[in-house]
């Protein structure tokens, strides 16, 4: 009990001092642009939409949109906003799909759904952008079914290309999620008839000509959700995450394959680049990473959003060649129980990311050798030989 009240003293007396700051800030200059939000890294937590790039801005428009589009229960218009050969999963028990006419079918809240925009952060540039979101959603009017009726927290992400959605990914962050409940509904995860609303345009994916993709909107002005989120107003479940994923960044840059697996769930599915289909396993997660880990990386905004069942995150760094050369990341993370379950890099400029020294490296040697030193599936580790202790 003493710690949530410290807890609780502490976030007031920093909400005091801030505002004292202000205060004298303007008093001695109309200047003055305030103090800056306390971070516990380097990298910042918070987003001000004055600072987007230009193509985060057009994200982030489109991104509304297609909440709107939701809400209007309006297919035709929100299939505009989406690429022909989108990747979705609608829940994080199910396998990547591809297709538009595939993802209008699992996109069911477009039939009765509403969605409530929470907290939104960014991360792009003119080749690619994701976009982190905390929504709550309410399933369809109440019908007996235990899948209806109630708010559900959900976190999101869409990766956003020449002014299309190409990816997205919803993941409920609390206990709500299908994956949390005793049972998933009849013939979950499985394929999904197209319904007859996702045949609109003849001949061809869904919203493959629809013009109205270009948003060509601004931000509204009055914003009804947060971009801004300081990190000591993490929950619990955020702050585990946060330091989950700076700790991976933190192993990676000393090119320890090792120690970067003690951050990543055994069952981890992940992916490298878009270009990928996912892997799972930690121990091929382990062979994939090993060849280019190590050697100059900047951590320089982390974004996250979760609750007590799953949590997302999305950071934005960059790693830097054996030849200077520069390429700029951004990568998602869903973390469950203080461990990395899922993770996905973007080169979000376009470039490739730097090659490292490739799978003979000494990293990849010790990712090899303790494999192969691993005691097989069975087999106590160690302990007391068999019989009992000698006479």
């Amino acid at each position: 009990m003493w710690i949530t009240e410290g807890k609780a003293w502490r976030k007031s007396a920093c909400l005091f001092a801030a505002t004292a700051l202000t205060l004298a800030g303007g008093a001695g200059n109309a200047q003055s642009p305030g103090p800056s939000l306390p971070r516990q890294g380097f990298e910042a937590t918070a987003q001000d939409p004055a600072t987007y790039t230009p193509q985060e801005a057009e994200a982030v428009a489109l991104v509304l949109k297609w909440i709107a589009t939701t809400n209007d229960h309006d297919t035709r218009k929100h299939m505009a906003l989406v690429g022909d050969n989108v990747v979705f999963r609608a829940d994080p028990l199910e396998p990547l799909q591809h297709g538009a006419r595939g993802y209008c079918a699992a996109f069911n809240f477009l039939t009765a759904s509403w969605f409530g925009l929470n907290e939104l952060y960014v991360v792009g540039t003119p080749s690619d952008t994701l976009v982190l979101m905390n929504r709550t959603d309410v399933n369809l009017p109440y019908n007996g079914s235990i899948y209806s009726g109630y708010p559900v927290p959900v976190a999101a992400l869409l990766r956003v290309q020449n002014g299309r959605v190409v990816e997205w990914f919803d993941m409920p962050t609390n206990k709500v999620s299908i994956g949390a409940l005793p049972s998933p509904p009849p013939g979950f995860g499985r394929g999904r008839s197209i319904p007859e609303r996702c045949g609109s345009v003849p001949g061809r994916e869904v919203g493959a000509t629809v013009a109205a993709a270009s948003t060509g909107a601004k931000l509204e002005p009055a914003r009804t959700y947060g971009t801004s989120k300081p990190e000591y107003w993490f929950n619990p479940f955020e702050e585990s995450a946060a330091q989950t994923v700076r700790a991976w960044f933190a192993a990676r840059q000393a090119g320890n394959p090792l120690l970067l697996g003690a951050f990543v769930d055994q069952n981890v599915n992940f992916r490298r680049n878009p270009a990928d289909d996912l892997g799972k396993g930690r121990d091929n997660l382990l062979k994939t990473i090993c060849g280019y880990i190590g050697g100059r990386l900047e951590l320089t905004d982390l974004f996250v959003v979760g609750g007590d069942y799953d949590t997302a995150v999305i950071t934005r760094w960059s790693t830097y060649g054996a030849n200077g050369n520069r390429t700029q990341m951004g990568s998602f993370f869903r973390v469950r129980n203080g461990l990395i379950v899922e993770w996905m890099d973007t080169a979000v400029d376009g470039a490739s990311t730097a090659s490292g020294e490739g799978l003979n490296s000494t990293a990849c040697q010790s990712v090899n050798a303790a494999l192969a030193a691993r005691p097989a599936a069975g087999v106590p580790a160690g302990g007391p030989p068999p019989g009992g202790p000698p006479p």
